[in-house]
């Protein structure tokens, strides 16, 4: 879960939301700077799929006690968050092996970009290590089998499709987080992007008079000049001492849609 500042409460946007965001960026992707994804719809829905596994514990959600609100994603430990990343790359597997190994590998590029094992705890170390051990034998199977199947494009699993493929669900999750916890007067900066040759850039999104819902992104990397892209939250104006009630002022809390324009300028 993660929040954007509301007046004196926040919104509380749920991973899978924020990720079905991160989804409609990516499927508006591609200019002749930018190249479209491809395979176009295995991308696509690895972005739009790439936090599934959250979804039983965004039913579910735990309270930290110091803010009387759920846990944002950031707070909890390996010891929560590495069982749901593998539950998020079987259930992507329901959906295909292509989604599947996109989650993986985005779950590998997390872990990977965000733990220091010099700092953390012996015991999340060998978490976070031994997930990826896993990650890694069945980023190999998946692709083993990918390159058996008869249909497939040999160019879909090209080490450097695989590899631009994985930058763009990378590239995209940013967004849609800056995007969801509302984007300031400095801006955002999004590194590392595929563009469409092997050149990677970063993108700067700001806002148009101040309105996070209002934004401009340079480079442009879609198609159309304008994008539209919606998520949905919850109001939460109260904190709570106790986690029962707090998910039950969650399910009661009142739906906020979050509705975003992206334009050139």
């Amino acid at each position: 879960m993660l929040f954007r500042k509301d007046g004196d409460g926040v919104i509380a946007i749920g991973q899978p939301s924020h990720s079905w965001l991160a989804g409609q960026l990516l499927r508006a992707w591609g200019n002749g700077s930018f190249a479209r994804p491809s395979p176009y719809e295995e991308v696509c829905l690895g972005a739009e799929l790439h936090d599934i596994g959250w979804l039983s514990w965004e039913t579910a959600p735990t309270l930290n006690r110091e803010t009387g609100r759920p846990h944002d994603f950031r707070e909890l430990g390996p010891a929560i968050h590495t069982p749901l990343w593998t539950e998020g790359v079987e259930r992507a597997m329901v959906f295909g092996r292509y989604p599947a190994l996109l989650v993986s590998l985005h779950a590998d590029t997390i872990y990977s970009s965000y733990i220091d094992f010099d700092k953390a705890s012996p015991e999340d170390a060998r978490l976070v290590r031994d997930f990826l051990e896993r990650q890694h034998a069945f980023q190999r199977t998946a692709l083993e089998a990918l390159g058996a199947d008869p249909n497939r494009a040999a160019d879909d699993i090209a080490p450097e499709t695989v590899e631009r493929n994985r930058r763009l669900v990378a590239a995209t999750d940013r967004m849609s987080l800056e995007i969801c916890w509302g984007i300031g007067g400095g801006g955002a900066v999004i590194p590392d992007v595929p563009t469409a040759g092997p050149d990677r850039t970063t993108l700067v999104i700001r806002t148009r008079n101040g309105d996070p819902a209002d934004l401009t992104v340079d480079p442009w990397p879609f198609a159309a000049d304008r994008v539209e892209a919606v998520c949905e939250g919850r109001r939460l104006a109260e904190s709570h001492s106790d986690e029962a009630r707090l998910r039950t002022a969650l399910q009661d809390a009142e739906p906020v849609g979050l509705h975003v324009v992206l334009r050139t300028r």
